[in-house]
């Protein structure tokens, strides 16, 4: 079965059991391990998406932060090491 493409260039396909999944590698979007159920790269360039991951919204309302939507990006909008201000922990 062929998917959108999420954002990845090449088309994806759904794997729905392990010995579909030949390799051990890590979702594109969350960087954990993958398990099936997943989609992986037609192309076989080492792109994989859990089916959760994949069909995550992109835009999040949260009550911790009322005045606008959380977005999801592939790169931060802010530089290196940041002060959360909600659990008050630097990151780095």
């Amino acid at each position: 079965m062929e998917s959108k493409n999420y954002g990845h260039q090449h088309p994806l396909l759904l794997l729905l059991n392990e010995d579909q999944l030949l390799v051990v590698a890590n979702c594109s979007r969350c960087g954990e391990v993958v398990s099936t159920p997943c989609f992986s790269c037609a192309e076989e360039c080492g792109f994989y998406l859990h089916k959760v991951c994949a069909e995550a919204p992109l835009e999040l309302n949260h009550p911790f932060h009322l005045d606008h939507p959380l977005l999801l990006t592939k790169n931060p909008g802010y530089p290196a090491g940041y002060y959360c201000n909600f659990c008050g922990n630097e990151e780095d």
